[in-house]
């Protein structure tokens, strides 16, 4: 239940990218989330897929019980590697905990993290609130199936909700 009223929510308070007046996410989200792809994969994964792309990251550290991500990853993009010392890409397959004991002060400015289910229940949402709230997080994108962080320290702390 709480899943579906949060949908509710989000879709009444999302907009899509006539919305976003920060050139770097209307960027992102024109000519990455909403670009067309032949993709046959879950939505988060595409997400995630799309967003390698876009950003030519030639490396993903995958977090959480993933081995299917990195199948289909692999299967469309045999060049990703699979680093689990990177800092530029992390995902993290509905679990926040891991970032927010982590030391995120020390990930690189360009770096982006996507974390699956922000809305599976109340207990993920809440951190996820927590989460965009943290100082050196810079930049959100919530798209209702995951959440998407940037730590940007050049741009203003903004949130964005977006229907994809």
């Amino acid at each position: 239940m709480f899943r579906f009223f949060s949908f509710i929510k989000f879709y009444v308070s999302a907009t899509n990218q006539h919305g976003v007046h920060s050139p770097f996410i209307y960027g992102y989200v024109t000519k990455c989330l909403y670009k067309k792809s032949n993709f046959r994969l879950p939505i988060v994964q595409k997400i995630l897929l799309k967003s390698l792309l876009y950003f030519d990251f030639k490396s993903v550290k995958v977090l959480g019980d993933t081995e299917s991500v990195r199948k289909n990853i692999q299967s469309y993009c045999p060049d990703i590697l699979f680093d689990d010392n990177s800092n530029h890409v992390l995902y993290a397959d509905e679990n926040i905990d891991q970032f927010l004991q982590a030391d995120l002060k020390e990930i690189p400015n360009d770096a982006m993290l996507i974390i699956d289910g922000i809305y599976k229940n109340k207990i993920e949402n809440e951190k996820w609130e927590r989460l965009k709230n943290e100082d050196f997080v810079r930049v959100t994108v919530d798209l209702f199936y995951c959440g998407v962080v940037f730590f940007r320290k050049e741009q203003a702390k903004e949130h964005f909700k977006i229907r994809i």
